[in-house]
């Protein structure tokens, strides 16, 4: 399923507006019966959320995804402020699911713009460090990234230049 990108610059209400959306439609898919949850978008810095290329990775990730879970059924599928998002039910344990999410997450350099979280039928989050697994990491070093976001480590345009130019082969 093909769907078109919103406009790159996105006011700051609109982003609030489709945060709280997002979060909306997470919730609804709670306790519906799925063993676990996955919710699906693109970590893309900067106020252009859809770059050349972002499209095309997310529909590669999409079928990444079919590939790597039988039966996976697409609950959600949107494109909002933020770019395209999916939220998708599977019948494998919470765990498992993190652990094959991951390992696509991990799977080439442009799979560093990848998000996929999952969650548990109550709505717990299996983040990467409750599993072992390092967090994610810098577009620009190899820092964890949330560290230097916080320190302020590097300059915007810098992280928004290295997170583009993982999208060029796309």
């Amino acid at each position: 399923m093909e769907l078109s990108l919103m406009p790159p610059e996105a006011p700051a209400t609109s982003l609030l507006t489709a945060r709280d959306a997002r979060q909306a439609a997470l919730v609804r898919q709670w306790g519906q019966g799925q063993r676990a949850t996955i919710f699906f978008s693109l970590n893309v810095p900067g106020s252009d959320k859809s770059p050349a290329g972002a499209q095309a990775l997310f529909d590669g990730v999409l079928r990444e995804l079919n590939e790597s879970f039988a039966g996976i059924v697409r609950l959600a599928q949107a494109c909002d402020a933020f770019g395209p998002y999916a939220i998708m039910a599977v019948d494998v344990d919470p765990v498992t699911a993190k652990t094959r999410c991951i390992g696509l997450e991990m799977q080439s350099p442009a799979a560093r713009l990848v998000d996929l979280d999952v969650y548990s039928p109550t709505g717990v989050q299996i983040d990467r460090g409750r599993l072992g697994f390092p967090p994610r990491r810098c577009f620009v070093c190899k820092h964890a990234a949330a560290e230097c976001i916080r320190a302020e480590r590097h300059r915007r345009e810098e992280v928004i230049a290295k997170a583009h130019a993982l999208l060029t082969h796309f």
